[in-house]
This record gives C-alpha cells, sequence and structure tokens, in this order.
C-alpha cells in the first residue's frame, strides 16, 4: 500500500500523495504549495535560483542544514526530513530574519530574481555557524566564518545584475544582527524524529513505485525482485534525465536512508568511505589526509551538488562530467561491490567504467576505499567551471616509485 510523503514545511508536517514519483521538489513549492519565492532558472542544478534547504538529523541530537537545488531533487526524497524556503525565513513577529536584513543593508540585491537563492545558502550557513545572540541549542561551534568560507558557501549561486560583493559583504554582517534565528533546533528534531520511518518507505503514483529502505538488505531483497528497478541516491545527474531529457525512471528504489551506506572509517590502511556519503563529506575526510585535493574539492560543482550528489552515485552513473574520478584513479582506489546473495567483491577498475558491467551481473557499490596512505595527486591543469560538474584536473601522480600521467 502507498504511504503519503511526510516532511516538515511551513512550520507543519505536510502529508503528500498524488504526485509523480519523480516531481521537483521546485515543481512542488510553485505549483502546489504555491510558494513561488523559489526560482527555475536552468532546472539541472547550475544557477542556485532554486536553492532550499533541507534539515535532517545529525546523529546527535540536533539537525544538519544543508543547501541543495530543489530543481534536481525529487519529492519523495523529501520524506521524514524538513524543507525550509524563503518563505521561512520571516520571523513569527513579522520582523526579517537577519539574512534578510543584511541584503537590504548591503544593497545585495537588484533584479531579485536570484535573491532567494542566495538568501537561502545564507541561512544554511547562518545555521551552521549560529552566532553569540542565537541561543540556538545546535550540536555545532558559534563560529564566525571567513570571507572566503563565505565565497565558498555561495559557489552554487549565479547572480547577473548586483555583483557579488555587496551579498558577501552581507553574509558577514548578517553575523551581527540580535533578532533569534526562527528555527527551534530541538524542537524540530523531536518533529523530524516523530516523522521518522523505521522500515522502508513505499510510495506508488500511476503505476510507477519509489521504494527507499533503511537497510543494505532491504535495498538487495528489492532489487532482487525487480532487477530493472532505477537506484537513486543525489539526483544531481539522474535528476537531469527527467528535467531536460524527459526520460520516464520507471521504478526507483531511494539508497538515501540506508545507514549502512552513509559511514566513513580511517583506518592505517584504508579511508572507507560508504557510497550513499555525499561528495562534500567524502572530501571533509579525504583532505584530512591529502590537503592537496582541496582545490580539487572546491571546483568540485557546488556546494548544493555536493551536499547531495554521493561519492557512490558520482562512480556508478561513469559520467564524463563526473569529477571524482582523476583523483580515485591517482589515489588508486578500490571499489567494493554487494551482489543481492549478500556476497561481495573488490573491483580495481570500477573508477574506470567497469562498474557498470558487473552491475549487470547483479553487483550494487556498495563503499568506496582509497589506500592511506597513497599517491600524492598533484594538480596540473585547472578549469574554472560553472557549478554543474565539470572535467577539472589533469593528475601527475607517484606511487610505490612509479609516475604516470592521466
Amino acid at each position: 500500500m502507498s504511504q503519503p510523503i511526510r516532511f516538515y514545511h511551513r512550520n507543519a508536517i505536510q502529508e503528500v500523495s498524488g504526485a509523480s514519483t519523480t516531481r521537483t521538489v521546485l515543481q512542488y513549492l510553485r505549483e502546489d504549495a504555491r510558494c513561488t519565492g523559489t526560482k527555475e532558472g536552468c532546472a539541472e542544478g547550475d544557477c542556485g535560483a532554486c536553492t532550499v534547504v533541507i534539515g535532517e538529523p545529525d546523529g546527535n541530537g540536533g539537525v544538519a542544514f544543508k543547501a541543495v537545488n530543489a530543481c534536481v531533487q525529487f519529492l519523495p526524497t523529501l520524506d521524514g526530513r524538513a524543507l525550509f524556503t524563503v518563505e521561512d525565513l520571516r520571523q513569527p513577529d513579522g520582523s526579517l530574519h537577519p539574512v534578510q536584513q543584511a541584503l537590504i543593508d548591503c544593497h545585495g540585491s537588484q533584479c531579485d530574481f536570484c535573491t532567494p537563492g542566495f538568501a537561502m545558502s545564507m541561512f544554511a550557513l547562518y545555521e551552521k555557524h549560529g552566532h553569540a545572540t542565537t541561543g540556538c541549542a545546535h550540536a555545532c561551534e558559534k563560529t564566525r566564518p571567513s570571507r572566503q568560507q563565505i565565497s565558498d558557501a555561495l559557489t552554487g549561486n549565479l547572480c547577473r545584475c548586483t555583483g557579488y560583493r555587496p551579498i558577501i559583504d552581507a553574509a558577514e554582517q548578517m553575523f551581527d544582527h540580535a533578532p533569534l534565528a526562527p528555527v527551534n533546533v530541538p524542537a524540530l528534531a523531536r518533529t523530524l524524529e516523530s516523522i521518522r520511518r523505521d522500515d522502508t518507505f513505499h510510495y506508488e503514483h500511476a503505476g510507477r513505485r519509489f521504494d527507499a529502505p533503511r537497510t543494505v538488505e532491504a535495498l538487495a531483497a528489492l532489487k532482487g525482485s525487480n532487477p530493472n528497478v532505477r537506484i537513486l541516491a543525489g539526483s544531481t545527474d539522474v535528476g537531469l534525465w527527467v528535467t531536460k531529457q524527459l526520460r520516464d525512471l520507471g521504478d526507483i528504489v531511494y539508497v538515501g536512508q540506508i545507514e549502512g551506506f552513509r559511514h566513513v572509517e580511517t583506518t592505517e590502511e584504508w579511508i572507507e568511505i560508504g557510497a550513499g556519503v555525499t561528495v562534500e563529506r567524502a572530501y571533509d575526510e579525504i583532505v584530512k589526509t591529502y590537503p592537496e585535493l582541496e582545490e580539487t574539492r572546491l571546483r568540485f560543482a557546488s556546494l548544493p551538488i555536493r551536499n547531495a550528489g554521493t561519492l557512490g552515485g558520482n562512480v556508478a552513473n561513469g559520467s564524463p562530467i563526473g569529477d571524482s574520478m582523476p583523483g580515485l584513479i591517482a589515489l588508486n582506489a578500490r571499489v567494493v561491490l554487494q551482489s543481492v546473495n549478500g556476497t561481495q567483491r573488490h573491483a580495481r577498475d570500477a573508477a574506470r567504467g567497469s562498474l557498470h558491467r558487473v552491475s549487470e551481473e547483479g553487483h550494487g557499490g556498495q563503499r568506496v576505499r582509497r589506500r592511506h596512505p597513497c599517491a600524492n595527486a598533484r594538480r596540473q591543469a585547472r578549469q574554472n567551471a560553472v557549478p554543474r560538474l565539470q572535467a577539472v584536473e589533469a593528475f601527475r601522480f607517484g606511487h610505490l616509485g612509479r609516475v604516470r600521467r592521466l
């Protein structure tokens, strides 16, 4: 039996049925919820006009806030999460949020089309860092981001007329405003806990299924019963199959709720990254050991794309705009595959494209392993890219005395 999509939005738990399994969050907001502050510019995750903030439990009793692109996120993936849009920024008494007030004071808007997206990226940064006057109960430290950190947080938002200097000024100034932020984090955490599902979320519409299992075993069972089911992770690539190519994805199994895919473990020999770990979180761990890859991380798409896209999905899709491949090859990474019957194998050449072939044999990517320590990757070329995933690096690296050029 189909279950409704449950999520928190506009200060209430929303339940949605009757929407297509591939209806985007942006389409829902503008056409169904009538929250038209969120704009559509490119419908492919480039411009940032559709930026919203997703909140989900952080595992420590708090809530993690992440800016993502609503135009490529499918509505059923919101189940169990919180959705914040520009309409949520105004405080209960009608006063402006510090983000909004700072944009006004710093003249950070001109035509205003891109402003809601910028405001939401700034809101995510505001909630991440907090400040002494908010009284928020976040687990995060209340720090003040540097101007460079602000610039990095806004990489997913493009502006054609105002220019970025007054917007960055506003992001600095928003931490000086005294009003409380409108998010009551402890209360939100309790609300999200109340709608959390312990078993597979099952949703149907027009003969199409969307399943979100909670365990690797449940995923294996779904894949075994329907070998042709489409596996979905961050949808930063697959989302464009719908918005640009108008493809029918068929039945979907969403792996974004599988805790067993979201682990990161560093040992003396390996850095092991679960297939469902976001690109941003994966690079957070990788650059601790390989700081020379920090610039590669910053040039890997934009923050909203890295917040949603997964390292496993980047490998599995074999996309020509999948920027993790040069680094994976340079670091001599291995992909651990698991079949529907539970057997595992290591695919040495998965990063070179063979994962598609082993997937056809009934295996799916479970995690990516990088040897630790390994190659010293050194940037040879770079390309200033728009926020979508683009080719950015060529590597020369040495490993066990051998030097290769890619």
